[in-house]
């Protein structure tokens, strides 16, 4: 994941236009500042709060509408100190907003984007004082019950380097904060501001998605501050320069279109306000939240570019703008950036034409040699692809599997979830005699049971991964190697697997033992055990060139000698494949003979 000339100019913009805003000087003060820190992506990718470096293989515009609720945003004790009188309510006891989004993502690494946050509704009262209320002093007079329009938020985001298989990404982004919000009840800041923040994430072995973003919120110096006279100065909140950040985990479900995430974000002040004095991890200026989410895409046809989704969270760690609850609804689509003709079969008929009369064309399927895939094969113009010059695979069974692919090229596969790339049909995919209609475990030879959930699964032996776990431990005379009648069902259970399972080509029979007796002599009849269990295999019709077996002793325990359950434990026979070839399964039924003429 070295970084590309592209990427590095990149970041050095990024940093340049966040630098430009970090040296704005202080504007003047104004009553209130831009209270919810809730701050939206916006992107189809995106989590509710997690800005993800990752963009789509197309260009795309997109659109997201959210509607959040927040209740008590802001205490009376997040701005003051001082003793209050007859203050029921917070400062902002609810807030109820929309969150605009829409951009473009462009060359598979750039994204454009904006978010305007509306409070529609809000409420809450003004701290009222033993001397006057709050807002006595006409330079701090603000409002709590009116709607609060909040800065737009311009995103320039780069992804600046990701893994071929797209696992592990870095992303650097621009947020731009254009004064558009109201500053006389906590809208806006009233001055421009800058986020410019580091992103990453990665999902290891494809499974769940961890996510991180951090970055610093440069924005202008304000603070409410409690008017001379009412308690000891210095009292209020001061806001300034920030550090935030978030970390979560996303996990999508069935094949993405439906998506969990859990999320932890917060931020703490990085300055000194000259009336409240320093910011950083104060109670005040320290909020943390958590957030769970989920998302779906649209399970309708011609509908899967639409997405809703929905959380809610509350707070970890007090401080302004974080909620006792919040929640918050999402919906959103995307569409392609494609040609706005994209198909022309007049002028692709006049081309064709053209060549035809002009270019050899030895088939005679009125695809030029020079264009045709197979000039010497002339086109049937059948899917997958009817204009490459190609006849389609053969299939001659229609199942839609090539017979070069095909492993029964004449008997159609049945497409009942077992094996169906194999081309084969399954009545009976484990070979246990079992139909798999009736099969508890269709794809592990077992016995019949009378229970329905457990007939045709094996009793003694489960497989997990490349280990086969015995129920029941083999038991052999004691100090011998002789193996005892009562595991031989467990022993026929393991010959039935391999029988059934073909593409398993190596098993290694392990043997081990307790610490009672001398070590050599354990390890002497380890090895015995196991080269036992190997002959009663081969005997019952398993290729020797399919087993392999050794002895250990007493070197690799798995629970303490000290016991005689641990002791018991000790003395086992394992069974690890060690050599399995991909994409292999149970034999393919006997094909059925050709019809009599």
């Amino acid at each position: 994941m070295a970084l590309s000339n592209r990427a590095r100019w990149a970041m050095a913009a990024l940093a340049a236009s966040g630098a430009i805003l970090v040296a704005r000087p202080s504007g003047a003060q104004q009553p209130t500042f831009h209270l919810d820190r809730l701050e939206v992506p916006g992107s189809p990718d995106d989590g509710a709060v997690l800005f993800r470096p990752t963009t789509n293989e197309q260009s795309i515009v997109y659109a997201q509408l959210g509607l959040g609720f927040a209740a008590n945003p802001l205490r009376t004790s997040d701005i003051t100190h001082a003793a209050t009188v007859g203050s029921s309510a917070e400062v902002i006891s609810s807030q109820l907003s929309t969150y605009m989004s829409g951009g473009f993502e462009f060359f598979d690494h750039l994204t454009l984007g904006f978010t305007l946050p509306i409070a529609w509704e809000q409420s809450g009262s003004q701290p009222i004082y033993a001397g006057g209320t709050f807002n006595s002093d006409a330079h701090t007079a603000f409002a709590t019950n009116s709607p609060a329009v909040g800065d737009t938020r311009f995103d320039i985001r780069y992804v600046i380097a990701r893994n071929a298989d797209r696992s592990l990404a870095i992303g650097a982004e621009l947020g731009i904060f254009v004064p558009t919000g109201s500053t006389t009840n906590f809208g806006g800041d009233g001055a421009p501001a800058a986020l410019p923040m580091v992103t990453a994430e990665w999902t290891p072995k494809h499974f769940v998605t961890l996510v991180a973003n951090t970055g610093i919120d440069v924005r202008h110096d304000n603070s409410i501050n409690n008017p001379a006279g009412h308690g000891a100065p210095p009292d209020g909140i001061g806001v300034g320069n920030e550090w935030r950040w978030a970390v979560g985990a996303l996990l999508p479900l069935k094949n993405g279109r439906y998506r969990l995430g859990a999320t932890i974000f917060g931020q703490t002040g990085i300055t000194n306000d000259v009336v409240t004095g320093p910011t950083a991890f104060t109670r005040q200026n320290s909020p943390i939240e958590w957030n769970v989410e989920g998302r779906m895409r649209l399970p309708v046809a011609g509908w899967d570019h639409w997405f809703v989704g929905a959380g809610g969270g509350s707070l970890i760690a007090p401080g302004y703008g974080a909620p006792d609850l919040r929640i918050l609804a999402l919906v959103g689509t995307y569409f392609t950036i494609e040609d706005t003709h994209p198909n022309s079969p007049d002028a692709r008929r006049a081309i064709r034409e053209s060549i035809r009369s002009s270019l050899k064309d030895t088939d005679g399927d009125g695809i030029p040699d020079d264009v045709d895939a197979c000039p010497t094969e002339p086109e049937d113009h059948k899917d997958p692809d009817p204009s490459d010059g190609c006849p389609a695979p053969s299939d001659r069974d229609g199942d839609g599997i090539p017979d070069q692919f095909d492993k029964c090229p004449d008997v159609p596969e049945d497409k009942d979830g077992i094996d169906d790339e194999d081309g084969c049909p399954e009545d009976d995919a484990d070979n246990d005699g079992i139909p798999d209609a009736k099969d508890a475990c269709p794809k592990e030879p077992g016995q019949p049971d009378p229970d329905p959930k457990k007939n045709g699964c094996p009793k003694f032996i489960k497989l997990e991964g490349s280990t086969v776990r015995v129920l029941q431990q083999v038991h052999f005379a004691t100090g011998s190697a002789t193996i005892l009648p009562d595991s031989f069902p467990m022993l026929t259970e393991i010959a039935q697997l391999l029988k059934a399972t073909p593409a398993i080509k190596k098993m290694m029979i392990e043997g081990h033992t307790d610490n009672r007796g001398d070590p050599a002599m354990n390890l002497d009849l380890s090895k015995r055990r196991a080269a036992s269990v190997k002959s009663w295999l081969i005997q019952r019709g398993i290729d020797s060139a399919r087993l392999d077996s050794e002895g250990y002793g007493l070197t690799r325990p798995i629970q303490s000698n000290d016991t005689n359950d641990g002791r018991q434990a000790n003395r086992r026979v394992e069974f690890k494949i060690t050599q399995e070839e991909t994409g292999g399964g149970p034999a393919p039924p006997p094909k059925p003979a050709p019809p009599s003429p």
